[in-house]
């Protein structure tokens, strides 16, 4: 009988067994290494986890020596954190955990309706509520109102479950809300539209434009000066085509993303 290299056969009149060598296969017995900058990568993501959106991380610095890695190992895993929305980094501030993002879809819907819509509590800071003479031409345009006519100027600070998300700057021509600074300007103003003068807001034009925040804007916003964010320029109109109120939202980039979809 021919017997391979390395098997031992050994037979009784009615027994035949076969021992067959100990071997290993190398390609299951040996797991792909992962990359230093992987591997520091998902460290780093457990310990920013953990931390309360908006806190400074260490520095590149700092890290490679926390660590014991190169610099160029932590850039590597700070921008795939980075490129993963976790974290964001603000030029000549340093690098900061981001919060979660509130997704908002590029349809007409007011803020208030908005939160409740995710299931969190909406509340609005006045900051302002004045009645102005309004001397800008744009603005008047925008009011369709004449220059050195009045409006209403209401300021507000619009918060998600307490957190400030928004800063919104809002004019209302006095004669399509009569007395508006009577009513709670903490609610959304678009259901005092609705449900006291029923004139509801049916349409809306909106432009936006990336921003830096600045020290004042940084600072109601409970947010790192310089934040990435989005400014929105928005007029409202009811059905008869009036304008019921020109609005400059300011809103923390760190704190809000956008969907839109397009149709052919």
């Amino acid at each position: 009988m021919l017997k391979p290299s390395g098997v031992q056969i050994s037979s009784s009149p009615q027994i035949l067994v076969i021992r067959l060598p100990l071997w290993k296969d190398k390609t299951m017995a040996t797991q792909p290494k992962k990359h230093k900058y992987v591997v520091l990568q998902e460290k780093l993501q457990t310990k920013f986890l953990k931390l309360k959106p908006h806190s400074q991380i260490p520095s590149v610095r700092q890290l490679a020596t926390q660590y014991d890695v190169s610099s160029m190992t932590v850039r590597q895993a700070l921008l795939e954190l980075q490129n993963a929305g976790l974290i964001y980094t603000i030029p000549g501030s340093g690098t900061y955990v981001a919060g979660e993002k509130l997704s908002k879809k590029l349809v007409f819907i007011s803020f208030t309706e908005e939160i409740k819509q995710k299931g969190m509590k909406p509340s609005s800071k006045v900051l302002k509520a004045e009645k102005v003479k309004i001397s800008n031409k744009k603005l008047a345009e925008a009011l369709q109102i004449q220059i050195g006519e009045s409006a209403y100027r209401i300021m507000r600070v619009r918060l998600a479950d307490n957190v400030a998300l928004s800063i919104e700057d809002s004019y209302i021509p006095c004669e399509n809300a009569p007395g508006l600074l009577d009513h709670d300007l903490k609610t959304s103003l678009y259901e005092i539209f609705n449900d006291v003068y029923e004139h509801p807001v049916v349409k809306a034009e909106s432009t936006v434009s990336p921003m830096l925040l600045d020290k004042d804007q940084a600072e109601i916003l409970n947010a790192p000066v310089k934040t990435p964010s989005l400014m929105f320029n928005l007029t409202g109109y009811d059905s008869r085509g009036k304008t019921m109120e020109h609005c400059v939202s300011i809103k923390r980039g760190d704190l809000y993303d956008f969907k839109f979809s397009i149709q052919a």
